[in-house]
């Protein structure tokens, strides 16, 4: 019997020999959902007449694109977030990164949309890509599936950060 199981909880992922603890799972989904939400919302506040008078780059994505783009990256951040999370110890840093990131995401919606300050936006989104790769990497090396499974976040975060730069440029 391996240390994995004798957590006490009777079942384990068989793929990684790591306790199952779908407790894990809806606590990470639920932040994302969260976070989805909070992100949302902000945007919300700064939509009309300040955002409809923006220039917006040749290469932005129409709007609906953006709902189905950030979901599909939560979920599979709250699914790799929940497979790193189940090492234990090894993975404490790890989350104290996953946090800041989520913290950054929300910050980012609340500067450029809520605030009207895509210059401030721009600055703490290059702040935000360098964290979202920091966290690939950091993941990468305790589970490379989850590793591999975020590499949508940060490529779709560099062509937010494009857009962001292409603004304040432009506007």
């Amino acid at each position: 019997m391996s240390a994995h199981e004798t957590t006490g909880t009777g079942s384990e992922d068989r793929s990684s020999g790591l306790p199952f603890r779908p407790g894990l799972l809806v606590l990470f989904s639920g932040l994302s959902l969260l976070t989805l939400a909070a992100g949302g919302w902000l945007t919300s506040l700064g939509l009309g007449p300040w955002y409809d008078a923006l220039r917006i780059p040749w290469f932005q994505p129409p709007s609906w694109v953006f709902t189905p783009a950030w979901t599909l990256i939560f979920i599979l951040l709250a699914f790799s977030t929940w497979r790193i999370a189940r090492r234990g110890a090894p993975a404490r840093i790890t989350l104290v990164v996953y946090w800041i990131q989520l913290v950054l995401n929300m910050l980012w919606s609340l500067f450029f949309f809520t605030m009207q300050r895509p210059d401030l936006a721009l600055a703490e989104i290059l702040v935000l890509d360098v964290v979202v790769v920091a966290m690939v990497v950091m993941y990468g090396r305790l589970d490379r599936t989850a590793g591999w499974l975020l590499i949508p976040y940060p490529i779709w975060l560099m062509l937010a950060t494009a857009i962001n730069l292409w603004i304040v440029l432009n506007n």
